[in-house]
Formats: structure tokens, sequence, C-alpha cells
């Protein structure tokens, strides 16, 4: 399968995770799930950093609002897309412990979905403990909607 879907699974699923954490009242779950949700915008963004250079600012735990949120939500998909063209580069890098790597941009991009999968899992658990069902974000599920 090609790159490009899995991307567009990813901003499918967490458009729908996001849009449920909205629909949260109690504060005593939405801010771990807001911390989960900011973490899988933000690593998606530390590795946008690290695959184009280009420093960001944001820690892999950032303390995000939901306006903060929405924006990467907003902007990562588009930036990950454009990144497809480079997936057969190998690129170096340090993890956010100053240890050093190598992987292709495909490897990464798709560690990305794989992350992603993850903590919204993770948020659907949330989501039931604070009595509100999960939407279906697996990947069959986006796959019969196109």
């Amino acid at each position: 399968m090609e790159l490009d879907i899995f991307l567009e699974y990813d901003k499918w699923a967490n458009k729908k995770i996001f849009k449920s954490i909205q629909q949260v009242k109690s504060e005593d779950h939405r801010p771990e799930m807001q911390k989960l949700f900011a973490h899988l915008l933000a690593a998606q963004k530390i590795w946008m950093a690290r695959i184009t250079g280009k420093p960001t600012e944001l820690g892999i735990w950032p303390d995000l609002i939901l306006q903060e949120i929405e924006k990467l939500l907003n902007e990562n998909p588009y930036q990950l897309k454009a990144l497809i063209s480079e997936k057969d580069e190998t690129i170096s890098y340090k993890n956010s412990k100053g240890e050093q790597f190598q992987n292709s941009v495909e490897h990464i991009l798709m560690h990305l979905t794989i992350h992603g999968q993850h903590h919204r899992a993770q948020i659907a658990k949330l989501l039931r403990a604070a009595g509100i069902t999960p939407p279906r974000t697996d990947f069959i599920f986006f796959i019969r909607t196109i």
C-alpha cells in the first residue's frame, strides 16, 4: 500500500478522536486525554523537524490547550504528506535521550501512524471512563469510508 493512505488514515482518526475529546465535560478525564493527544501531535512535529532539519520549540510532552492542539491537528497532516517525496531518503538524528540513529523517512512516517494508533487507543479508554463511546478509529473503518 502507498504511504499516503496511512497518512490520510492518521488524519481521519485524529480528527475523530479530537471531536470526542471536545465532548468531554469532566475535568477529571479531559486533562489526561489532552496530554496524550498533545504528545501524539508534538511527536509528529518533532519527527518532521528531525527530517527537515528545521527546529521546533515543542517538547515531547507539551501542555497544550485545545486551541493549540487543534492548530497542530490542522497543520501536521499537510506537512507530513509533503515529506512523502523524501520517503526513500535516510536521515541521521538524535532521539530525545540524545542517542544517534538513522532511519528512512518512510519508516519514520509509518512509525508515526502506529504511534498515533497507540495513543488514540489510550484516549479511547479514557473516553469510556468519562462515559463517552469512543469513535471507531481502526484502519478498516477508514478504508470502508473511501
